[in-house]
């Protein structure tokens, strides 16, 4: 004997997309996206702000009209079901475009210990011109290297341009040349590591130079300084400009705004005037160090990565612009 009602039958509940028709939305709208038709019981693929962007402009381009729903990645665009075929079209041939080439991110070079070497130089050099231990050098009076080689304006006006070099290698005893060591390594292993030990070099050289050229224009005859602070400024402008030109190659200005701020925070902290600290060799250190990391950095845009005769040759030239100066000098 049977009863009226139907047997029971077990339903399995069926799976509710999370996303669902606005009550703003037209019947026989459909949602489209990027991919092929969506599949029942299926959440679209998430959207991010940009490829929401891109979709939008897609859509004005075609004359297609739409309706924009949701926030975040829960935003979905809607299309006549008349235009849904058209949108689709429209969506698939700028998805099955090839994607710009990304931007070539040159790999750090384990270069650290060389940069190193460098400072510790400077402090071998110091400690020879100063008398830390006996060498031949014993004879000369300290003060004779600082006449010959400081930054004296009016010297330099006269033509010594070798002074230029000169002042960067001179301190004015060993806390002056403590600090500078210190607060340099930092930046100029990053650099180095960034750009290529030569190069640093270079570019460090050639930014201190120039910075001191600006400083004795800007100071007039009778002005006297010393020190590496000129060049460990314009190692900082050098580092903020190779970050800069990365980051503008890679397309993410907002990067740039990382080493603008610590260039601002390092000169506020240390490059402010004082006793004997000489502010506008830092401002023009910073300054000079940036503008020629923008052209070192549009130059290495160009060149291989891999380059070790070049920055061999590079680092030496540095190396014997220096010595040549101290022999102009002596």
């Amino acid at each position: 004997m049977t009863s009226g009602k139907a047997p029971f039958r077990h339903r399995p509940k069926r799976k509710i997309p999370m996303w669902h028709r606005p009550s703003s939305v037209p019947p026989g709208w459909c949602i489209v996206d990027f991919g092929g038709p969506e599949r029942r019981g299926h959440e679209p693929e998430p959207y991010s702000t940009g490829r929401m962007e891109l979709l939008r402009l897609i859509l004005d381009a075609g004359d297609i009209p739409y309706i924009i729903k949701g926030h975040g990645s829960r935003m979905r665009a809607w299309v006549p079901a008349i235009y849904e075929l058209r949108a689709r079209i429209e969506l698939a041939d700028v998805a099955a475009e090839a994607p710009p080439p990304k931007p070539v991110r040159l790999p750090l070079r384990r270069n650290g210990h060389w940069a190193m070497l460098l400072l510790l130089i400077l402090l071998a050099w110091h400690g020879l011109r100063t008398g830390w231990w006996s060498t031949p050098f014993d004879a000369a009076d300290p003060r004779s290297w600082i006449q010959a080689g400081s930054l004296d304006s009016s010297a330099v006006l006269r033509g010594e341009w070798w002074r230029l070099a000169t002042a960067l290698t001179l301190h004015r005893d060993s806390l002056h040349l403590f600090s500078n060591v210190v607060f340099t390594s930092p930046f100029l292993i990053l650099l180095a590591q960034r750009t290529g030990l030569g190069t640093a070099l270079a570019a460090t050289l050639a930014s201190g130079m120039l910075a001191n050229a600006l400083n004795v224009l800007y100071r007039g005859p009778g002005w006297n300084s010393i020190g590496f602070s000129t060049a460990m400024f314009a190692i900082v402008g050098l580092l903020c400009a190779d970050m800069l030109v990365r980051s503008r190659a890679s397309g993410i200005l907002r990067r740039a705004a990382v080493p603008a701020a610590a260039a601002a925070a390092f000169l506020a902290l240390l490059g402010t005037e004082g006793e004997n600290i000489d502010y506008a060799a830092h401002i023009f250190g910073l300054a000079c160090g940036f503008l020629t990391g923008l052209a070192v950095g549009a130059t290495m845009r160009h060149t291989s990565p891999e380059r070790p005769l070049q920055e061999f040759l590079l680092g030496a030239a540095a190396a014997a612009c220096v010595a040549c100066c101290w022999l102009l000098a002596l």
